[in-house]
């Protein structure tokens, strides 16, 4: 009886633990994840698209490292995402409109 109490105490701590974890750490970093990706998906589609420029190019246009995000390509779609693609943003290219955000 006694070994299940300390487990439950334990895992009521470690829980608490990962709840203020999430609140005063984590939850930030998932938020700049999505304006990163949403941001760095348009940009590119439109650097890539409409200014008709490599993709090389386009990363030199960043003024902060956004070496963390991972840029694709397919066709008219732009995706930009992050921690291995649990966070990420798509932007499509249309003829004429230019570059809007798909799935951000």
């Amino acid at each position: 009886m006694k070994l299940v109490k300390v487990l439950l105490i334990t895992l009521a701590v470690l829980l608490v633990i990962a709840g203020l974890g999430w609140q005063f750490w984590l939850k930030d970093q998932v938020a700049y994840a999505k304006i990163a990706t949403a941001y760095g998906a348009k940009q590119v589609c439109s650097c890539l698209h409409v200014g008709e420029r490599p993709m090389e190019s386009c990363m030199d246009d960043f003024t902060v490292d956004i070496s963390a995000v991972t840029f694709t390509n397919d066709g008219a779609v732009t995706t930009a995402s992050v921690l291995g693609g649990l966070v990420k943003s798509e932007a499509s290219f249309t003829p004429g409109l230019g570059c809007t955000l798909v799935k951000p």
